[in-house]
């Protein structure tokens, strides 16, 4: 075979488990998927999900070779019910088909329930692949038949050692400097390195020319991420930090977040962790929402800048937050109390107007049995504004 002109994909795809790369915690010496490689029986139905190119399609195609098992290849972007149907019907109670569905979390729950009987009969052991999480995407039925195991983004190691080999395999000559940058622009994904090696064997690699020619993926690799950044965007604001905000922020408009929900969560922000604190806090994260559902982006990212700097800076509070918690929680367990007389509708000479009264305040009942949630929970930075 002429190097040259073969598919790199396909030329280096692990052809024994110790070209696996990566996945320490998975592939490690008597580590779960170590140890089903290496068992005498098939290993149980699996289902694997993680960042694309990080290993996942070579492990299941490993394990069909190892034991020499009837094997079904489905791509659940594209299989129809009757294809999942033939495809598990190939399989023997004393000879199970090793079924791998790429995307597995595409399967609707009615393409997921075609599978559990021949799972349960043990005539079929599936290999899902998934860049899903599967406990957002699959049914719950589904994956009591199955084992679950995260795959996590390749590391710098290990893309150097795949470009390594795929560099003496394909004779390239290339400089560190460009090395670490075609690493950098993989973003993690093994697949993605191959391809732009690919693209750059035919001519003299330079870090120049890897720049022109390719962009770092700066998207998610899954729902996950995607919660995990924008978590990570708010809690750095609670905290205080602010350069740690304005990196989430830009990771997340990088990502092409929809700047509106960005704008949103900002809006709850400024009541929930600074409220009182600093009553300036919810106009500016209002008039923020505002804006940038008037300009969009690019605009948009600077007042998101704006915001997301003033709430990072400004005094905390969620003395209001915990006080309707508190609030709805007892009203949610049975303290449900008569209005007091002097405060109904109907209520005739008995309520004392408070603005009739020395600054505008008197003593009376407001509720049957005294209640307390905004009080104790008043900080510093509360009392200040009781102050105003």
């Amino acid at each position: 075979m002429d190097t040259e002109d073969a598919d790199l994909n396909k030329l280096l795809t692990p052809k024994n488990f110790d070209e696996l790369v990566g996945q320490e915690h998975l592939f490690g010496a008597n580590k779960p998927l170590y140890n089903f490689y290496y068992a005498k029986i098939l290993p149980p139905s699996l289902i694997l999900y993680g960042p694309p190119g990080s290993g996942k399609t070579s492990y299941a195609k490993l394990i069909s070779q190892k034991f020499n098992a009837e094997f079904e290849y489905l791509n659940a972007t594209s299989c129809s019910a009757k294809q999942i149907r033939e495809s598990l019907n190939r399989g023997r109670s004393d000879k199970p088909v090793i079924l791998m569905v790429d995307e597995i979390h595409r399967f609707d729950k009615k393409q997921q329930d075609i599978l559990l009987p021949y799972l349960e009969q043990k005539t079929a052991v599936l290999i899902g692949t998934s860049t899903e999480n599967p406990y957002f995407k699959l049914s719950k039925a589904l994956r009591s038949r199955c084992f679950v195991y995260q795959f996590k983004p390749l590391k710098e190691k290990d893309l150097m050692k795949l470009a390594h080999r795929a560099i003496s395999l394909l004779n390239i000559s290339i400089d560190e400097e460009s090395l670490n940058i075609l690493i950098l622009y993989s973003s993690n994904d093994a697949r993605r390195l191959y391809n732009m090696l690919n693209i750059l064997k035919e001519n003299t690699i330079t870090p120049q020319r890897i720049k022109e020619q390719f962009s770092i993926d700066t998207g998610y690799d899954d729902t996950t991420q995607r919660y995990n950044l924008i978590s990570a965007y708010i809690k750095s604001i609670r905290g205080s930090d602010v350069d740690s905000a304005l990196y989430y922020l830009a990771r997340l408009l990088e990502a092409n977040e929809d700047v509106e929900f960005i704008a949103r969560r900002l809006c709850i922000l400024a009541s929930e962790d600074i409220g009182l604190a600093d009553d300036n806090a919810i106009n500016i994260a209002s008039s923020s929402l505002n804006i940038v559902k008037d300009i969009g982006m690019p605009e948009a990212r600077i007042t998101l800048a704006h915001c997301t700097a003033y709430l990072s800076l400004t005094k905390k509070s969620n003395s209001c937050y915990s006080a309707i918690n508190e609030a709805i929680k007892d009203v949610k367990n049975g303290l449900l109390m008569e209005v007091p007389e002097c405060l109904k509708s109907h209520a005739k000479g008995q309520y004392l107007y408070p603005h009739n009264f020395p600054k505008s305040f008197v003593e009376q009942k407001y509720t049957q049995k005294p209640v307390k949630y905004f009080k104790k929970h008043i900080n510093d930075n509360i009392k200040e504004w009781i102050k105003k």
